[in-house]
C-alpha cells in the first residue's frame, strides 16, 4: 500500500540528510500536478547508503528497475560508485538522485534549498528556481506544465 507521507516521515524521523525534489517539492510550492513517488537528492556515499539500508529494511526496499526486483538491502554489494537508486518499498516509490539535471550535485542543490516544517521536522526542499531549472532541463511535457505553474506561483509571491 502506497503511503508517501509515511515514507517521507521515515526519512525525516531518522535524520537522513536529503533535499526533497521532484513532484512532491512542486506540490509543496502549490503545483496541482499529482506525484506517485518521492524524489530526493542525496549524497550517495557508502556510509549514507548503509544508513538508508538500516532505515528502510523494514519496508522491503527493492530496485524497481531490475527484472527480479533485487533487494536494496543486499545489492549493490560495492556501494562506492552508486549515483542513483530507484527503489520500490512497502510505502511507495523512492528515487534517490545524487545530481539534479539542470542544477548540479547534492551540495549545490542543498546550498539553495529552503527549510520548511513538515510532519514536525525540518525538511530541506529544492528552491523554486532550481526546481524550475531542473524541470526545464528534463523537458518532458509533464515537467514543462509544472514549470508554467511554478512560474505563475513565483509571480504571486511577494
Amino acid at each position: 500500500m502506497q503511503n508517501l507521507n509515511n515514507l517521507l516521515k521515515l526519512l525525516l524521523e531518522n535524520n537522513i540528510e536529503f533535499v526533497l525534489v521532484g513532484g512532491f517539492a512542486s506540490a509543496l510550492y502549490g503545483s496541482t500536478m499529482v506525484t506517485r513517488d518521492i524524489d530526493v537528492c542525496y549524497a550517495c556515499t557508502s556510509e549514507n547508503i548503509q544508513n538508508l539500508r538500516t532505515i528502510l529494511k523494514d519496508i522491503n526496499p527493492v530496485h524497481r528497475q531490475t527484472p527480479n526486483k533485487l533487494s536494496f538491502i543486499e545489492i549493490p554489494k560495492d556501494t562506492n560508485n552508486v549515483n542513483n537508486l530507484y527503489l520500490e518499498t512497502d510505502l511507495g516509490v523512492l528515487d534517490i538522485l545524487s545530481k539534479i539535471t539542470g542544477v548540479g550535485d547534492f551540495e549545490k542543490v542543498k546550498s539553495n534549498a529552503i527549510d520548511i516544517k513538515l510532519f514536525g521536522h525540518t525538511c530541506k526542499v529544492i528552491s523554486i528556481d532550481d526546481l524550475i531549472n531542473a524541470k526545464k532541463a528534463i523537458g518532458r511535457n509533464k515537467d514543462l506544465l509544472v514549470v508554467e505553474e511554478l512560474e505563475e506561483i513565483k509571480k504571486m509571491k511577494p
